[in-house]
C-alpha cells in the first residue's frame, strides 16, 4: 500500500503524543482481508509507523508492517485525534485567510476561513512565489471558494508547513 496522498503531520507536544499512543493501544483488532483506500495520514510513534483514516465519529488505523490487519479505534479516541488535525489545518487556513485580508482579496470569497480546503500540493512555475527557493518543494495549499458574480476568482495560498508563513499564491482568474 502506497502513502504518497496521505498528510504527514508533525506532533511535538508530549500530551498529545500520549493521548495518540493511548489511542493505538487501546484499538480493536478487525478481522478479515483488508483492501483499504489510501491513507489519509501517516504517523510516526516511535519506531512504528502508522497508516489513518479518521473522522469525527470512527478512525481506522493500520500498521506499516502489517498492511494485511487494521484496528478500529474507539469513538472518544477518533473524535480526539480529528479534532487535533483539524487544529493544525485551522491554523493553517486562518494564515491563508490574513494573507487575502491584507493583499484585499477576501472580499472574493464566499465565507470566511473556516470553509477553506487545504491540500498539499508541489510548487510549480505556475505560482507567484515570494521565496523562489520553494519551487519543486511540497507546501500547503489553501483554496476558498468563490462568491457567486465575482470577476477574479480568490487566488490560492501556499503556506510553509515548517515556518507557517505564506510564501506564495496562484492569482485569481
Amino acid at each position: 500500500m502506497e502513502s504518497n496522498n496521505s498528510e504527514t503531520l508533525v506532533i511535538e507536544d508530549r500530551k498529545t503524543i500520549e493521548m495518540i499512543e493511548e489511542a493505538v493501544s487501546n484499538s480493536e483488532k478487525q478481522p478479515g482481508i483488508v483492501n483499504m483506500a489510501d491513507p489519509e495520514f501517516k504517523i510516526e510513534i516511535g519506531e512504528e509507523t502508522y497508516f489513518l483514516w479518521v473522522d469525527a465519529k470512527s478512525g481506522t488505523i493500520m500498521n506499516t508492517k502489517d498492511t494485511h490487519t487494521i484496528y478500529s479505534l474507539s469513538v472518544r479516541s477518533s473524535k480526539q485525534i480529528n479534532d487535533i488535525i483539524s487544529y493544525n489545518y485551522s491554523k493553517i487556513r486562518e494564515i491563508a485567510w490574513n494573507f487575502l485580508e491584507e493583499k484585499g482579496w477576501s472580499d472574493r470569497a464566499k465565507e470566511e476561513w473556516k470553509s477553506a480546503k487545504v491540500s498539499k500540493i508541489i510548487v510549480t512555475k505556475d505560482y507567484e512565489l515570494l521565496d523562489k527557493d520553494y519551487k519543486g518543494k511540497e507546501v500547503f495549499s489553501v483554496s476558498f471558494e468563490d462568491k457567486e458574480n465575482i470577476i477574479a476568482s480568490t487566488p490560492i495560498i501556499l503556506v510553509d508547513a515548517d515556518t507557517n508563513k505564506v510564501i506564495g499564491y496562484m492569482p485569481g482568474e
